[in-house]
This record gives structure tokens, sequence and C-alpha cells, in this order.
């Protein structure tokens, strides 16, 4: 998708602070007007303290890095989001979104399967037959779950449990699993490839998705370890971008499901398996060709004979605070004003490791000095270079510090969904994150391609960024007088040469998603640019 952009003049100042911001480390001016590094670096000294404790999200060193962040924004004279100057007492709203920092078992959970004998017999003798699965060691529900008891039902067993229109796949087409609980094995029939035709579905939630859309009262996962206890699914865990699944889920053991299976007349787990896989492999046969499609893709769907199951899911989620942090610097044109510019920067990083950590053990803080207190440090110099300068600002400029982008975007998810300045009048957004780790000038630009102008703009604003920035000369005196860009009258044109050096070795990316806020802002149709320097070996780890 490419829109457009109808004003030149804001952005374009953008772009060039932006670049200006990687400077010199030795460099020890310092302008109003011009980014200054001991500022940047006093920024992200304190971000990246271990007072801070890494910044995870819902945590108190995110909340006082918050906190530090309002309080740079009321210096600066920005006003909070629906205030004035003259109610700013932060100078930032804290939008805060749900987020939940943990996960525990209740005391309710259950899990049980009944022959049909024992839910009709009346002996002792028949009633032992039923099973108690015991959980931890049996059967885990997982953190999305829905909580709740489903009693006495029926169960089918759907194969994999995927649902994928585009690959003319349906494990549930000739199910009938309505009010039923739905049986799936664990993964995908790619195995571990993960560049297999149904790799993208190997999350368990498309598996939930498929069986609360097809009806099922709750869905029972097979592990695909033979040992419980090294199931990752087993491990009881919360992803806050997955949100409710709207139905009960839970993770069986092999034996557990073995049992299950043939009992209610189905052949042992291993065959089933074999089954699902092989019914899927043959479409990419010669012989899926020959009969077509539709049979190539026949679904492996078994209901389960005179055996029900009750399963009763009870997860504890503990709810924390979470927020993003806004600032506005309201623009000075009278009509222009009433449309903004998103600049933002995520200030949440991993905390002391675990999920998303390539630290080996779990407990020492991650710094996140580069992922992101350098994207919020440019920020915060952003939000003071243009502060003084907001008698030239024609659109209003927001100014967002997300928290929750380590967890899935969850702060930059919710403020679309939630927008101070509606998201129609929202004409682009700037994303930094990781800018402080530059190489030999090499600088890494995405988004290019969601705007017409972005690549042009890009270019000029990387000249004027440059020692010396961007000079012309007269037609008259090509051999002369060198006079500085912002020399020309407004709307003239060059009719002799531009000289100029460009700053930074650019690599321009066209694409306007990928994995920071930016692309939760292209979802929504507006154009985005994301500034960031080279990956590096340190990135997620402790040092």
């Amino acid at each position: 998708m490419r829109f457009e952009i109808k004003q030149r003049r804001l952005l374009s100042l953008s772009l060039i602070l932006i670049f200006a911001l990687s400077v010199p480390a030795q460099q020890t001016r310092i302008e109003q007007s011009a980014p200054n590094v001991e500022r940047l670096r006093s920024h992200i000294t304190y971000l990246a303290s271990d007072a801070l404790e890494g910044r995870r999200t819902g945590t108190e060193g995110a909340n006082k890095a918050a906190e530090y962040i309002a309080r740079e924004f009321a210096q600066y004279g920005l006003i909070p989001a629906g205030g004035s100057l003259s109610e700013a007492h932060t100078g930032a709203s804290f939008q805060k979104f749900p987020f939940v920092a943990g996960v525990e078992l209740g005391r309710t959970n259950a899990m049980l399967f009944t022959p049909s004998a024992a839910t009709s017999g009346a002996t002792a003798q028949t009633r032992a037959t039923s099973l108690d699965l015991r959980l931890q060691e049996d059967w885990m529900p997982l953190g999305f779950s829905m909580n709740g008891r489903a009693e006495n039902l029926s169960a089918t067993f759907v194969g994999y449990g995927i649902t994928a229109s585009e690959l003319n796949h349906d494990d549930y087409a000739s199910a009938d699993v309505n009010g039923r609980v739905a049986i799936a094995l664990a993964d995908t029939p790619d195995g571990d490839n993960p560049h297999g035709q149904f790799a993208r579905y190997a999350d368990v939630r498309w598996k939930a998705i498929a069986a609360r859309e097809h009806g099922a009262r709750a869905l029972m996962v097979v592990a695909s370890e033979e040992n419980f206890r090294d199931e990752r699914l087993a491990k009881l865990s919360y992803d806050n971008s997955a949100g409710d699944a709207g139905l009960p889920v839970v993770i069986v053991s092999r034996q557990s499901a073995q049992r299950i299976l043939t009992t209610g007349g189905l052949a042992p787990l291993a065959d089933l398996e074999r089954a699902a896989r092989e019914r899927i492999s043959s479409t990419s046969s010669s012989a899926a060709v020959a009969v077509g499609a539709n049979q190539a893709h026949k679904p492996l769907a078994l209901p389960l004979q005179n055996v029900s199951l009750t399963i009763a899911v009870d997860i504890k989620r503990r709810e924390v605070p979470a927020m993003n942090v806004i600032g506005i610097l309201e623009g000075s044109d009278p009509q222009l004003k009433t449309e903004a510019i998103v600049i933002g920067a995520h200030y949440d990083h991993l905390g002391r490791g675990g999920s998303g950590s390539l630290a080996p053990r779990e407990g020492d803080i991650h710094h996140g000095a580069d992922d992101n207190a350098s994207g919020v440090a440019g920020l915060l110099e952003l939000a003071r270079i243009f502060s003084a300068k907001r008698a030239r600002i024609s659109r209003t400029l927001v100014f967002i510090a997300f928290s929750g982008e380590e967890e899935g975007l969850l702060g930059s998810s919710f403020y679309v969904n939630h927008p101070v300045v509606p998201l129609e009048q929202t004409v682009a957004m700037i994303n930094m994150d990781m800018i402080g780790r530059m190489r030999d000038n090499k600088l890494i630009v995405g988004g290019v391609g969601t705007a017409t102008e972005w690549r042009d703009w890009i270019g000029m604003a990387n000249f004027k960024a440059a020692p010396g920035g961007l000079v012309f000369t007269t037609p008259d005196q090509p051999n002369g007088p060198r006079h500085p860009i912002s020399e020309l009258p407004a709307g003239a044109s060059v009719n002799g040469s531009i000289i100029g050096t460009p700053k930074f070795t650019l690599t321009l990316n066209e694409d306007g998603y990928g994995p920071s806020d930016h692309s939760s802002f292209y979802a929504k149709k507006i154009s985005v640019l994301f500034a960031h320097s080279l990956f590096h070996r340190k990135y997620y780890s402790l040092n």
C-alpha cells in the first residue's frame, strides 16, 4: 500500500533531525535546536540502569521509566492528551492498557474421562473405570484458555485441527464438533520444518480459533513429547498478544490421550498420527493431482464412541498496570493543526530475562541500552527540539513512548484502537527502535514504500544532515560561491548545481510491516517510517 502525504516541510525537518541524532560521540556543542550528545547519553544511562531492572512491561522498573519520560515531556511544555498547558502537571498522559504479568493455577482445575458404562451403571466396579487425570502430570490447562467447566461431553478426533482456506484444507470439513470436545494433535504435519506449508498453523492459538469457529465446547491438544515434563505447552505461561481463547484449551500427555482414544474405539495414537500425516502429505504427490485437490485434502475426523469428557479450567491471571506515555505539541497552523504526525519509540525491554531472551539463564538484568533506551532518548530529544521550534510546526506532533512492544506490540496496538487524535487525521508515523549502535555510518530505514514521497525526502534529508549540509551554486557562477540550501526562497527551485555528500549509507526497505510498533499503524493504513541501526551480537543479551 502507498499513501500520499500532502505537506513536506515538517516531515522533511523530522527526517533531518532523526538522522542528526546519530551524532559522533565526541561532539560537545550544545544548541537548543540541535541534538545534544550529553542529553542523549544521560537518558540512556538512566533508562538502562540497574535501578530500572530491564523495564519489563508491568514492573516497577517500567513504571519508573514511564514517570521519567512524563517528566521530560512536562519540561518541554508538551500537553497531555485531552488537556491544555494550564492543566498539564505531568506533561503527558498515561494511556493504560490491559496487561497480564503472570498466570497460576486455581483450585478447581479438573479433567475426567468416563466410559459410558460408568455413567449408567451403579456398582463400584463400573464407576472405577472412570479416570481422573492428574493435573501437571497427565494434563495442563493452557494460559490463554477460557475459564469454565465443560461436563460430560462427547469428543471427536480432528487430526491436526487445522483450518487453512488458502491451502484448501479443513480438518473439520466432515466433522460435527458442535457442543463436543475437539481432540487435535500438537504442531503440524510439517514437523519442525519452519518452511513447511502449514508452518504458520503450528501455534496452538490457530487450533483454538478453528475449534471455536466450528462450535466446539473445548479443545484437547495431544502432546508431542513422550515425557510430559518436556512438553513446551505443559509449562503454564500467558501470551498477552493472544488474549482469551474463548473456550477451555488443555494439553494432555500422550499416554492419557492413548487411553482416551482407544477407549473411544479409535486406533492407537501412533497410527492416527501416521494417518493424519499421510492424508496431508499426499497433496504434493502425483496421485494427489490425479484425484484432485478435494480428495487430496480429505480430512481425518473420527468421533469417539461411548466416552465422555469433563474439563474444568481455573486460571488465575495477575493483571498489573501497563501504559503508553503520550505528550502532544500542538501545531501552529489554524487549519493543519487538526492533523497529526506520531513520533514513537518503545521503552520496555526484557527485565530479568525469560521469554524472548537469548541469555542462558533467567534472573540477570537485561539493560536494553540499544533496545530501546536509544530510541526513547531520540524521542525525548526530538520532543525537546521541536518544542523549541513550535512556531514552525504546522501539524500537531504526538510523541508516544510505547510499552508492551516486546510482548507483541501491545501498547501500539492499543493506541491505534484508542487514539488521542483520530486515525483519519493522522498522516504519518515515524518509529525509532535500536538506533544506538551504528557501524560504518550504516542506517536502515523501513517503510519507504508506504508513501510516494518518502524515498525522495529521505535522500534529501540524508544530504542535509551531513556536515556542511547541502549547498547549491547558481547557473552564472557554476564554480562560484556555494549557498546553503536553507537560503533558497520558499517554493523556488535550483537552476544551478546541487552539491553535497550523504551522511549515511542507507538501506531502504519498502515494507511497512516489521517487528516494531510502526506495524500497528501501517495495519491501519497510515504511512510509516522505521529507523534503526543494524542488529548486533549483543541483541537480547545481558551485555
